[in-house]
């Protein structure tokens, strides 16, 4: 019975209809492959270890062998004698296949597709994705004028013809110039740009407004987002405490590149290989830390092995996803089970950056900020200043050791008896003062918990000052310490009421008689601290240079526990009556980074150290013993000890602690970024039985690329991450262009021409347009069309031949056959509405408000986010310091990229956390979206200041203001059902405020972009009000 229906089957598809002269030919790829792919590899396929009955259906031979059943899955124009076929129509549940506990069912579609092809002889082809693409002839198509712009509109208009229809009209020219404005830049056009370009009538002005928008550098910053998404880009290390780490001059470096169009194949070697290459530039060793982008630990506890292990797999993903568009990861613990991708390909990938010097845990490095190989990278300016600030402590120094120990000898002796007789009277250690009154300047509310001990608590500004004020008592002092105490309770690593630590940038000190008096500013002479407060750019001088900007501190969150010694340039002689007030200013750009709890205590010890009796217990034994029974080493304790408190070297010291601080705060803001150095000898990387990293039984295995693309030969010799991006770029590769150029398409079109982003291979996706696909990356390594000035791997010319193709410039305005024929819009008969990236929404706000601060490059930048964010962050302890001035509103590709905690305005909007490499962004919508837009700080801000734009430049009337608002978002005027809206907006909102200015005043707080304070305050707050409307609008998140 089933024989006869299977020979119904065949004569039914090899007749067909009276009208048919043959059956419509099944293509392999684009009809069988993704079949066998989604419903049979994962059992029949590459994965040999998962393999079922002996059968791969991803090879044909191995297809068409005859099984130790006897039976032969494809026998090729026999479908009566293909068990495949028998199998797939069966009634038996137990015999059809996918079998019932598979996770998905053949449809009826799929069944007759699979038995048409093995009817037509079950031809296999080689996958479209694995091998070299070649330019294909540009289809000739006859079209009306205009409709025809470069060869891309040429393969698009044949596919719609195939399909019966035509390409849209185009859009209109102030459509057109947000469209590419947007694309290219991620910002929208001023009204500036958009009237030159509606004024400039010649043939090729929306050619030249490309060109433009190309050079300008908005461009490279809008590509360098794509980018830093899949290399995994960010400020922090991700795993555990996901500490900062310092790498934005690699974002920098991808900056620079992109603007300068550099060409692709030189971009993917510096980064992969640029330590490698000859005579390496510090730009090229700085595009090697692209090695170094991989999440990192230095949790106690973490098994180095392991995470060297992690590293490894993280990388051998990233090259795949990033550059090749495949899902290596599948090959980690087995067999890829839908392409041919073997576990031993993995650890090969891996094994080319076996020579990378690292680690697996970074012990300490949550508190030191080491996380590895880095470089520093001063300016040319900075590096002249060092070379003479070294210049000039080498001098001091050789200076101080002029003068001998023996010059010495009679002060020490005195100095050692005054401190004898301290020791005696029991007056060595360090006095704890007990305040008689404490207070704050800015509104923190300081307590004397007893002991001495200082607590802040209530408010907590931006900066604070505290003042403690104390009566000594009788006493000759020599020496003043600031205790910083710790406490679970304090958000800044237990010692800091924000940030990571405090900064402390002044400490002064006055002395009055008696209360009521008139007081005298007391000098200090020279400040030590000793441990982890000791780091650049926090030198314990900047406590007493006069500078409010510089200060001690710490951003790793070490300093917990730390003291700081300030000497007095004269000792203070007191009685009862005297009174001593200290101040502690936090005047930093650094927000909230104030001492949470703090001791203040005097010493009478000449030199006094951090130590508790005031100097070091080695040097307090050797002091205690008799002059004439002291050993040698005992005489150079002391004698090194006095050096420091020496009157006669007190004026050496001095300039060396000013040098050694102005040092300290220069280098401390020299930039430095991770590199690549690779180890004398690469570490061995064996093939890791099921991913297990502590399972040492797989071999050891050489670098190499995936065999089915075609191993290296290099004649014996050791295959290097040189050799891997030579490799990734040469033509034999079928993969790095297309999957390149189909992101490129992605980002102009809403969707891939294969849309699976991170794959291309056999789960990913038949491309709408194959053709076209191989056109753009052959173009993209060698151009050939309009190709004056343009270079081999061109990313700025296949961009521009993207954005100027006719096929762009389509309005995205559909007919509602066009949607129901092709709602995905694959056959591109019209353009495309896309969601603006997270990046966008935020900098398109910044721009039209007229609050974006642009500046090409530089270190990440902290924009206001929600207090408490970041509350659950640990080792270090940590709180969010935004940042100040222009730097809250410089564009998003500059915000500092926390893993576990991204920005959560960007994180609404989908931006990738970067924790994996991510090539292809969700696009959702959500309410919180919406709620983003017109609640958050950062766009209640941009509102009132658009509303200020608007009232001093767009007219004086409310009808006019709305205008030139809605012009200013979205490149038109408003329509006259939108402009009665928001004007009815307006009057509703300035009745409001009229009658509560202190509303008015609450939402005009928000932010500190300055209030013009000229300006009506009820009508900017009614005006924000209705700018707030502009920016929540669909239109202002949307790229037509």
């Amino acid at each position: 019975m089933l024989t006869r229906s299977l020979f119904c089957v065949a004569v039914a598809m090899t007749v067909g209809n009276a009208s048919s002269a043959e059956p419509a030919k099944v293509a392999f790829n684009r009809d069988i492959r993704p079949i066998l792919s989604d419903n049979c590899y994962a059992c029949h396929g590459p994965d040999k270890n998962a393999r079922q009955a002996e059968l791969r259906l991803d090879v044909r031979d191995d297809a068409l062998a005859e099984l130790d059943s006897g039976a032969t899955a494809i026998v090729p124009g026999k479908i009566e004698d293909s068990e495949l076929v028998r199998r797939i129509t069966s009634n038996d549940e137990f015999e059809r296949m996918p079998p019932p506990e598979h996770p998905k069912r053949l449809t009826s579609k799929q069944i007759e597709l699979l038995t048409h092809w093995v009817a037509q002889g079950a031809e296999y082809e080689p996958h479209w994705a694995y091998t070299p693409p070649v330019r294909p002839e540009v289809p000739a198509v006859d079209a009306k004028p205009g409709a025809l712009r470069n060869p891309i509109d040429h393969f698009i208009i044949a596919e719609l013809r195939v399909e019966g229809l035509s390409p849209s009209e185009e859009a209109d020219r102030r459509t057109l110039i947000r469209r590419v404005t947007l694309d290219l830049h991620g910002l929208p056009p001023t009204p500036e740009d958009v009237e030159a370009f509606l004024a400039d009538q010649s043939p090729n002005a929306y050619e030249k407004l490309v060109d433009r928008l190309l050079a300008n550098p908005r461009f490279a910053e809008r590509q360098t987002m794509f980018w830093l998404d899949a290399v995994r880009y960010a400020d922090s290390v991700g795993f555990h405490g996901d500490q900062f780490v310092s790498v934005w001059p690699y974002r920098d470096y991808v900056l620079k590149a992109f603007d300068a169009n550099m060409p692709f194949d030189q971009f993917v070697r510096e980064q992969i290989a640029g330590d490698l290459l000859p005579e390496a530039t510090r730009e090229q060793r700085t595009a090697s830390a692209f090695n170094r982008l991989n999440r990192m630990t230095a949790e106690g506890g973490a098994q180095d092995k392991e995470y060297l292990a992690k590293y490894a797999a993280d990388r051998a993903r990233t090259i795949g996803t990033a550059f090749l568009g495949l899902t290596t990861g599948c090959a980690e613990c087995h067999d890829h089970k839908f392409d041919p991708l073997t576990t031993r390909d993995f650890y090969r990938l891996e094994a080319f950056f076996a020579d990378i010097e690292e680690k697996g845990f970074y012990g300490g490095a949550n508190g030191s900020g080491k996380w590895g190989p880095s470089l520093s990278l001063p300016s040319p300016e900075q590096q002249t200043k060092l070379a003479a600030l070294d210049t000039e402590l080498k001098e001091v120094r050789e200076a101080n050791a002029t003068i001998t120990n023996e010059q010495l000898a009679e002060g020490r002796t005195a100095w050692e008896d005054r401190t004898l007789a301290l020791d005696a009277a029991k007056q060595l250690a360090w006095t704890t003062v007990e305040p008689t009154s404490v207070a704050s300047a800015n509104g923190a509310t300081l307590t004397h918990a007893g002991g001495g001990l200082v607590v802040a608590s209530g408010p907590n500004p931006d900066n604070e000052t505290y003042t403690v004020t104390f009566k000594p008592g009788e006493g000759r002092w020599t020496s003043l310490m600031v205790q910083p105490e710790g406490g679970g309770d304090l958000p800044g690593n237990g010692i800091a009421r924000g940030w990571v630590s405090f900064v402390l940038t002044e400490v002064e000190a006055e002395a009055a008689a008696k209360s009521g008096a008139a007081p005298q500013r007391l000098a200090f002479a020279e400040v030590i601290t000793e441990g982890a407060g000791d780091i650049d750019p926090y030198p314990p001088g900047a406590v007493i240079d006069g500078d409010s900007k510089t200060g001690w501190g710490n951003e790793n969150g070490s300093i917990g526990g730390k003291r700081l010694v300030l000497r007095f340039e004269n000792p203070l002689e007191s009685n009862a009556d005297t009174v001593l007030t200290v101040r502690l200013r936090h005047d930093s750009d650094l927000r909230n980074a104030t001492i949470g709890k703090f001791r203040v205590r005097l010493s009478r010890v000449e030199g006094a150290t951090v130590d508790e009796n005031g100097l070091p217990e080695n040097v307090l034994a050797a002091l205690r013993v008799p002059a004439e029974m002291r050993n040698d080493e005992q005489k150079k304790l002391i004698s090194d000890r006095y050096r420091t408190a020496a009157p006669e070297l007190a004026e050496l010291r001095r300039k060396e602690d000013r040098l050694f601080g102005e040092r300290a705060r220069l280098a401390g803001n020299v930039p430095t970024v991770l590199v690549t150095e690779a180890r004398k000898e690469p570490r061995p990387i064996r093939v890791l039985p099921r991913g297990n990293w502590m399972d040492d039984s797989g071999e050891i295995v050489e670098p190499n690329v995936p065999e089915f693309l075609g191993l290296l030969d290099l004649k014996g010799r050791r295959a290097t991450r040189l050799d891997l991006a030579n490799w990734m770029t040469s033509q034999s590769n079928p993969l790095t262009a297309r999957v390149f150029v189909n992101r490129q398409w992605k980002q102009f079109f809403g969707t891939g021409l294969s849309k699976v982003l991170e794959d291309v291979g056999s789960q990913g996706e038949w491309p709408s347009h194959l053709d076209l696909l191989d056109w753009l990356a052959c173009e993209f390594m060698q151009p050939s069309f309009d190709a004056d000035g343009t270079h081999p791997w061109d990313v700025k010319h296949v961009v521009r031949a993207i954005v100027t193709s006719r096929t762009y410039r389509q309005s995205s305005i559909a007919d509602a056959s066009f949607v129901e024929r092709d709602p995905e819009n694959r056959l591109l008969a019209r353009q495309s509405r896309i969601r603006l990236d997270a990046e966008a929404v935020r900098d398109s706000a910044l721009a039209v408000s007229g609050l974006l601060a642009e500046r090409f490059g530089g270190p990440s930048v902290f924009p206001v986010q929600p207090d408490g964010y970041w509350a659950a962050l640990n080792f270090p302890r940590r709180e969010y310091s935004a940042s100040r001035g222009d730097d809250l509103h410089r564009r998003s590709v500059y915000t500092h990229w926390q893993r576990t905690f991204l920005h959560p305005s960007l994180a609404v909007f989908d931006a990738a956390s970067r924790e994996e490499c991510s090539v292809n962004r969700t696009n959702s919508n959500t309410p919180l979206q919406a709620l983003v837009l017109l609640n958050d700080p950062i766009f209640i801000e941009a509102a009132r200041a658009f509303a200020a734009e608007a009232m001093t430049k767009g007219g004086s009337t409310p009808q006019d203001r709305v205008t030139w608002a809605f012009q200013r978002a979205f490149s038109r005027s408003p329509g006259s059902e939108e402009h009665k809206l928001l004007s009815k907006l307006y009057a509703e909102q300035i009745a409001r405020f009229r009658a509560d200015p202190s509303a008015a005043a609450a939402l005009l707080a928000v932010g500190e972009a300055a209030v013009d304070e000229s300006l009506d305050h009820p009508e900017l707050a009614a005006l924000t009000t209705v700018t707030r409307t502009i920016l929540n609008l669909h239109e202002a998140v949307t790229r037509d």
